[in-house]
């Protein structure tokens, strides 16, 4: 049976339930334009921004009926036909969660009369509004009937779930978890158990993130990772072993390999589908994005970009970490660790100059061309290597961890409004980040186009 789920932004969320339920006990209405992204048998409908409908639009509106203007859907699909988006019908109701025969009439109608003037494949959904909930479905193409969306995800500073068909419990054994129960519930257990994660990069924090989410009990998990397996791995990423170093068949083994080997290990039944391609290839990156949550774990900045672009286009909150140390002749000046939340309504890695196009540019080249500018000059090296400690990868590593379990459980309350933390190795002080989002950069551009827009990946990738 096919899942259907909407995601929307807090913010927005709060915007479109303030502007319907404004005229209570009278009903009242707004519109938002919305993406699609289809995986497998699930069907995300993507919001992207909300439309208000002005009072005097509002030809009937009462605590039984509301009716909008022709000029009102004129409007709507003029916006839907210039973005090439979809669009979610919202409506109100002063108690009840149920669509009346009036609410099934104006949606058809609604729904016949965009149609033509949308792509194909993008969607015509509805939200219904009480005080204290809310409930939805999707009007499918070539069908007079409506489907009942099962799930409403709101992604703020923790992912708010309106599950609207209940679905099995969790197959993981809580009394596996039972001091983690102890702290935030069956509830939260469950919800950790659930989630579908990807971590790009199994490096010094991508690994130890794995595995803690497995310990955890996180049962999806999706690892990405190109690199071969080479002796240096030993002294940072976990799942490697001595026997490995001495043994020359794995140094053509790939990393990712390895961890996942360690993974299934800890728990047998965990799903760890470990991907030896790089995330900068369309077929790779196609794999994320039917995840709740991702870490951003590589040292790259192209996959990093495309991971960026995926977590405002396809609405999936990403985790981004990085340890960067300055050591000259063994003495350490600098060793900072850094944690980004990426989601919608907040800035990006291009919002807070994070990635650099020239660097981009220069990890795109095939390898001979690379070196050659490299030797004139006009190139950075991106090549060399550069300090790690474990100490230092693993700390930020699970303090990320820590941030994926508020994302689920909301434990941090109000105080995990986070866009960056930054920590001092030398100094032990932690800080929040704080940038302006830039209302021109590409997160602005493909928020919720899902499907309806290009991701900038390859087919393939030049030698």
């Amino acid at each position: 049976m096919r899942k259907y789920r909407l995601k929307i932004s807090r913010e927005d969320f709060d915007k479109l339930r303030h502007l319907v339920l404004a005229d209570l006990p009278d009903e009242a209405g707004a519109f938002a334009l919305a993406g699609i992204a289809e995986y497998g048998d699930q069907t995300d409908i993507l919001v992207r921004r909300p439309i208000s409908v002005p009072k005097h639009m509002m030809l009937v509106q009462n605590e039984y009926r509301l009716e909008v203007a022709s000029q009102a859907i004129n409007g709507l699909i003029a916006l839907c036909e210039a973005n090439q988006l979809g669009a979610v019908i919202c409506h109100s109701h002063p108690s009840g969660l149920r669509y009346s025969h009036s609410d099934d009439y104006g949606e058809e109608r609604i729904a016949d009369t965009l149609r033509p003037f949308i792509p194909a494949r993008a969607p015509i959904a509805s939200l219904l509004f009480i005080p204290d909930d809310v409930t939805g479905r999707i009007w499918l193409a070539n069908d007079s009937r409506s489907i009942n969306l099962d799930e409403i995800i709101v992604i703020g500073h923790h992912i708010q779930k309106f599950e609207l068909r209940k679905v099995p419990s969790s197959s993981a054994k809580l009394d596996l978890y039972d001091r983690q129960v102890r702290a935030f519930g069956k509830d939260g257990q469950t919800a950790i158990s659930r989630a579908k994660v990807g971590i790009i990069g199994l490096g010094g924090t991508g690994s130890p993130i794995a595995e803690q989410l497995v310990r955890l009990g996180v049962l999806d998990l999706v690892l990405i990772d190109p690199d071969k397996f080479s002796p240096t791995n030993l002294s940072r990423v976990y799942g490697m072993y001595y026997g490995s170093v001495r043994k020359s068949r794995f140094f053509s083994e790939y990393k990712v390999n390895l961890v996942a080997s360690n993974l299934r290990r800890i728990n047998p039944n965990a799903q760890i589908r470990a991907i030896t391609q790089n995330v900068v290839l369309s077929k790779t990156a196609s794999l994320l994005l039917d995840r709740d949550v991702l870490f951003l774990c590589t040292d790259e900045h192209w996959g990093r970009s495309i991971v960026n672009q995926i977590a405002y286009q396809y609405m999936i909150p990403t985790i981004n970490l990085g340890v960067r140390i300055t050591s000259d002749a063994g003495v350490i000046s600098h060793a900072i660790g850094t944690k980004d939340i990426l989601r919608p309504d907040k800035p990006c890695l291009w919002c807070k100059q994070f990635l650099r196009s020239e660097r981009i540019a220069a990890e795109s080249m095939p390898i001979e061309e690379r070196r050659n500018l490299l030797e004139q000059g006009y190139v950075e090296d991106i090549d060399s290597k550069t300090p790690a400690v474990i100490s230092f990868t693993s700390s930020v590593a699970s303090s990320a961890v820590s941030l994926f379990v508020h994302l689920l459980t909301n434990f941090m309350g109000d105080a995990g409004e986070i866009s960056r933390i930054n920590y001092d190795f030398l100094t032990g002080l932690s800080n929040r980040g704080i940038t302006n989002i830039d209302k021109k950069c590409i997160c602005q551009k493909v928020k919720g186009f899902g499907d309806l827009a290009p991701l900038p990946t390859l087919t393939t990738l030049a030698k």
